[in-house]
């Protein structure tokens, strides 16, 4: 009879152990139900947060831009607004022509030297008569030539200096871009950071030559725009117009071509010493 009832008490003893194995079990399950209920909260969390971010940013991109007085905009349009090189004999300013770029460049190198900037754009005026606007012809020229046409156009300080830096530049243009500056903007992939970059490597040409250059070249290189170079911005300031270059942009309706004339325009206020007249 022991041996019958431990026999019995063996045989229990595993149903026992199934109970606390159920009830390890069940806990577990608890347990994970819990952490998925609070991952599932966490996750709502980021969610709603994310989405709060989304509205947020969305919301400020729909924020009005500050309104720019038009009619201030006009006056400044009929006294200064013409682009540049308007009066340099070129035919085809408001294109893309690797003359067009070739002559921008020069502008931009040297209007942005310490000399007078009429005797600058004066210089620029006889690069363009003695037809250098022309990458062929700029390369058969001499050095000789070349500093005599800057001589011609009054840019004595810097002539020997520029005359050679535009040899250099017809040997990198050629080289580089295949005679046409206009490879350069496919090779940045139309970004205007990647264009600055590798204009860069032009000589003669430093920080405000390049914002120059921007200031001219969007009018033909409208991914360049909207660009307002920071000494214009400040002129714009002072003649009302704010210093929100989006809200002028938008005030021209986002036209490459009016941004470049405006920009123009804040140079040559600024130069002539003008502002007060529209303050």
């Amino acid at each position: 009879m022991v041996r019958t009832r431990g026999s019995t008490a063996q045989k229990e003893t595993p149903k026992i152990n199934d109970s606390a194995e159920a009830v390890t079990k069940s806990k577990s399950r608890k347990r994970s139900r819990k952490k998925n209920e609070t991952d599932e909260g966490a996750s709502k969390s980021k969610k709603t947060k994310s989405k709060k971010s989304e509205d947020t940013a969305q919301d400020e991109g729909k924020q009005e831009q500050p309104k720019i007085n038009k009619a201030k905009l006009d006056i400044i349009f009929a006294d200064y607004g013409v682009l540049p090189l308007q009066d340099s004999g070129l035919v085809k300013i408001e294109e893309a022509t690797p003359e067009t770029i070739l002559a921008l460049v020069y502008m931009a190198m040297l209007t942005s030297a310490r000399i007078s900037h009429v005797l600058a754009y004066q210089s620029v005026k006889c690069l363009l008569e003695a037809g250098y606007h022309d990458l062929k012809k700029l390369k058969q020229s001499t050095w000789e030539e070349r500093t005599e046409v800057l001589t011609k156009g009054g840019y004595t300080r810097y002539r020997e200096k520029t005359a050679t830096a535009l040899g250099e530049l017809a040997e990198f243009v050629e080289e580089r871009y295949d005679g046409d500056l206009n490879n350069l903007l496919k090779r940045a992939d139309s970004q205007p950071e990647k264009v600055r970059n590798l204009l860069q490597e032009i000589k003669g040409l430093g920080k405000v030559g390049l914002d120059i250059f921007f200031d001219s070249a969007q009018g033909v290189w409208p991914v360049l725009a909207p660009f307002i170079d920071p000494r214009s911005l400040e002129t714009a300031k002072r003649c009302g117009l704010g210093d929100n270059v989006n809200a002028m942009w938008a005030a021209l309706d986002r036209n490459s071509i009016k941004m470049c004339k405006l920009s123009s325009a804040l140079t040559m206020i600024r130069l002539d010493k003008k502002e007060k007249d529209y303050e």
